[in-house]
């Protein structure tokens, strides 16, 4: 038996769907929702009496029963060994109308085939399809005291297209679908047909849980497989160039990273762009200076007063303060529950207000957060505008090709660069990744670990506490860079 989800597996990469096939993992959602979502779209539509489809339903069940309601809740329908889960199906005249359902603001056109191949298996059950919508998410829409489901969802006969005339669904999906082929191929195939190949799919969206399985080769730092951003890396890997140096002519793009990458490769090691580096520095080398890394759950239907749909509630911060004397002083809060208003009053109180702040991709974390809260607590205006205007970007160095060290393999992230700066890391931490640590907490916050809870906290603790010190010790890696004979308590005010 085949579900949309294999075939979307098969045609990314035929090994990931062999490979994942028979592998059973814990699922860990990156969202969280504390309410049977189904539930909330049938109280929006107002039914009462429904078919309710359940997992291991024999596809038999609902055509036995096609003609006996009027409403149809999560049917399970199969053709060709394709099993498929319709969300909702209303009847209209001889026919139905489907809504699929989506869980976000904005239905994205590459869910398109989701939509065809859900059709093309009632079609050929024998139901005639009458009309097709989308329910979704009203970006729009902050919830009040109580969560008002007529202004929650939305209803759509289209996809969100950006910059782009939105068609009608039922125009788009057409009546010449047909799976018939690819499914034979998935039926008759098996992993040794498909030999490892790279691809764009084998990074895509965070590299692929089989990677090293496909390509057990150790990569030299350098590896040609390394460079960012690069139209040209498989054909320059067919011409036999396999490191970074060996990068030149046509197959030069021209952006600051690559440059940086390349220079790193034929330097064997460090590529810095001292006086770029230097000018950077010198903005605020000399202020005091504030290290910090926020946590934070991300739910799909707001739980709290003034949240919109997919926002978040911060629920953690570390805090490294630079001392005049080059000591550090260390800061933190970890709450459960609405603890927003708790965490602005403790930023507020933690940060010096004479401080710089230094976040990593603060302009794509820590500053939306903080955002998120002024508009959700317009109270604090004033002082969190305050933050956001003393915020510093520790990543600027290395998006901005100031600095490249090639033991970073193409990775930009703070863990990354901790491996680079110092013999600290991550793995022999309990919670090694930001997830986990979203996990753990969600854990907590639902209650679901009796006795752990103060362990949890602990480790939670850990964990967010070195993001934050590894932003001191990257900083201070790049201090020592451009001013080598530099003495901590002159730098620091």
């Amino acid at each position: 038996m085949l579900h949309i989800s294999d075939i979307k597996k098969y045609r990314r990469c035929p090994r990931l769907y062999y490979l994942s096939k028979d592998k059973k993992s814990v699922y860990q959602p990156y969202l969280r929702h504390d309410e049977e979502l189904t539930k909330l779209v049938v109280a929006y539509f107002g039914i009462k009496d429904y078919y309710l489809g359940k997992m291991g339903d024999d596809p038999s069940r609902v055509l036995n029963e096609i003609n006996d309601h009027s409403w149809y809740v999560k049917a399970r329908f199969e053709y060709k060994g394709l099993r498929i889960k319709v969300p909702f199906l209303h009847r209209n005249g001889d026919g139905f109308d489907i809504y699929f359902v989506v869980f976000a603001p904005y239905p994205k056109d590459e869910d398109i085939d989701f939509y065809r191949a859900n059709i093309w298996v009632l079609v050929n059950n024998g139901i005639s399809v009458k009309g097709i919508y989308i329910v979704h998410l009203n970006a729009d829409y902050i919830r009040g005291d109580n969560l008002d489901l007529k202004e929650l969802f939305v209803v759509h006969d289209h996809l969100y297209r950006q910059n782009k005339p939105a068609r009608p669904l039922k125009e788009r999906i057409g009546d010449d679908y047909d799976l018939s082929k690819i499914i034979e191929q998935i039926d008759k195939g098996d992993l040794s047909l498909f030999k490892p190949e790279k691809r764009r799919a084998c990074k895509m969206r965070g590299v692929c849980e089989f990677y090293d399985e496909c390509f057990k080769e150790e990569l030299e730092d350098d590896s040609i497989e390394f460079l960012v951003s690069s139209q040209y890396k498989k054909q320059m890997q067919q011409l036999g160039i396999n490191y970074m140096r060996d990068v030149e002519g046509e197959y030069l793009e021209g952006t600051r990273v690559q440059y940086a990458q390349i220079m790193a490769s034929r330097n064997r090691g460090l590529f810095l762009d001292k006086l770029a580096l230097k000018h950077w520095l010198d903005t605020f080398k000399d202020q005091k200076l504030a290290f910090i890394d926020f946590e934070w759950e991300t739910y799909i239907i707001p739980p709290y007063r003034g949240l919109k749909a997919y926002e978040h509630v911060s629920f953690q911060y570390s805090l490294h303060v630079l001392k005049k004397d080059g000591s550090l002083t260390h800061r933190e809060f970890i709450a459960t529950g609405d603890c927003r208003e708790d965490f602005i009053r403790s930023l507020l109180k933690d940060v010096p207000l004479d401080a710089k702040l230094i976040a990593y991709n603060a302009k794509g974390a820590e500053m939306i957060r903080i955002r998120e809260l002024i508009r959700q607590f317009p109270q604090y205006t004033l002082p969190l505008n305050d933050l956001l205007e003393r915020f510093i970007d520790m990543s600027v160095p290395f998006t901005e090709g100031m600095v490249y060290d090639i033991k970073m393999r193409g990775n930009f992230s703070v863990k990354s660069l901790l491996q680079v700066v110092s013999d600290m890391n991550y793995h022999n931490l309990a919670i090694s990744n930001g997830m986990d640590a979203v996990y753990k907490w969600r854990l907590l916050d639902r209650n679901e670990l009796e006795d752990e809870g103060k362990e949890v906290m602990d480790k939670l603790s850990e964990y967010c506490s070195l993001d934050s010190y590894s932003l001191y010790l990257v900083y201070k890696w790049l201090l020592d860079m451009v001013y080598p004979n530099i003495k901590e308590n002159q730098y620091e005010n």
